[in-house]
């Protein structure tokens, strides 16, 4: 989606970069009983980088910690219309998953991408979000947000992500 000239940029690379940090001793902080932790992005779109930055971050601040990493495919638009599915073969029983996406609207996104994990039988399910709106409908609350926004339904936010990095967050 592109961006129209009159969005207004609410997060800059530096405060991204900053929240991604928080996002990430958050992270932690709810794991730290957990030795094995599966961070899965939401596919397509921004929520795919941001977990790996997120995992990246994790361990490099806790390195004796079990970190795999993974996605979550979906078609957002119409999740019905396709299969949602894990892109690897992981065992995610008895341990913690932190599913991360960009942005929180209604709910609807991280809703659909919890039907994969019904199949097994995971320890916790964590979902991070960086830029989380407050009016869900559907009941979806993300434990580790970045930056919460009150916006009315007529607003949209976009994740930028330039080189497979976060470049910006816009309101429009």
């Amino acid at each position: 989606m592109l961006i129209p000239s009159s969005a207004q940029k609410i997060l800059d690379k530096q405060k991204i970069e900053l929240k991604l940090d928080r996002m990430a001793f958050q992270a932690l902080e709810l794991t730290y009983d957990n030795d094995d932790l599966v961070i899965l992005g939401i596919a397509p779109g921004g929520g795919l980088t941001l977990a790996k930055i997120i995992a990246d971050k994790i361990t490099s601040y806790q390195p004796n910690k079990k970190v795999e990493f993974s996605s979550i495919v979906i078609n957002k638009t119409s999740p019905l219309a396709e299969e949602v599915y894990l892109s690897d073969d992981l065992d995610l029983n008895n341990k913690t998953i932190l599913l991360i996406d960009d942005v929180g609207n209604t709910g609807r996104t991280l809703f659909y991408a919890l039907k994969p994990l019904t199949a097994f039988y995971p320890k916790k399910i964590i979902i991070g979000i960086l830029v989380d709106r407050t009016h869900k409908t559907f009941p979806i609350k993300a434990d580790v947000v970045g930056f919460p926004i009150a916006t009315t339904l007529n607003e949209h936010i976009i994740v930028k992500m330039e080189n497979n990095l976060p470049e910006g967050a816009y309101l429009f």
